[in-house]
């Protein structure tokens, strides 16, 4: 099942993008997004090492791709925190609400994207995540209190953003 997403998401990235040095970034991006998803739903965990990759190639992709500049910076670093805080105080407040591993891949993935499409993204996987919680109460599945891996739903918003960021902050948005 891993290998099918990831072909899909090089195809789709490639795609998109054509074959760019951005597409390249996006390319490894989805990658590690769907080695997220996919360690998420076997194991239960999200491999710090992936994160750290993600992290990583976001230096990279900010140093080399994006020609690094103060206000670019800027927008990843808010992108780093811009979701990830407000999950992690979430889940402080209210034990459990977020895994650990969740709010790190919105750190690594926030610093990647930048701010606008972070915010795209989670506005998707939430949505996703959302309609998959509904499904499964409806179907008895789930109780109200059953804890939901949302690493798929998140690597899927995640991933649309960074293949269609523009369309989505203007549709979504306005801006």
């Amino acid at each position: 099942m891993f290998f099918i997403f990831a072909a899909v998401a090089v195809f789709s990235a490639l795609f998109v993008m054509k074959i760019t040095p951005v597409a390249i970034s996006v390319c490894i991006f989805l990658l590690l997004l769907v080695a997220c998803a996919s360690a998420d739903v076997n194991k239960g965990i999200i491999p710090d090492l992936i994160v750290i990759w993600i992290a990583v190639l976001a230096v990279i992709h900010l140093i080399l791709i994006e020609s690094f500049s103060i206000n670019g910076l800027i927008s990843h670093l808010i992108g780093a925190v811009c979701i990830s805080v407000p999950m992690l105080i979430c889940s402080l407040i209210l034990k459990g609400a977020f895994g650990g591993g969740d709010i790190k891949l919105m750190a690594a993935a926030g610093l990647y994207l930048g701010w606008k499409y972070t915010l795209a993204g989670v506005v998707i996987g939430m949505f996703i995540a959302g309609i998959y919680g509904i499904y499964l109460l409806i179907r008895k599945k789930a109780g109200m209190k059953t804890k939901l891996r949302l690493a798929p739903s998140l690597a899927f918003g995640l991933g649309v953003a960074a293949l269609f960021g523009d369309l989505l902050i203007k549709l979504f948005f306005g801006w």
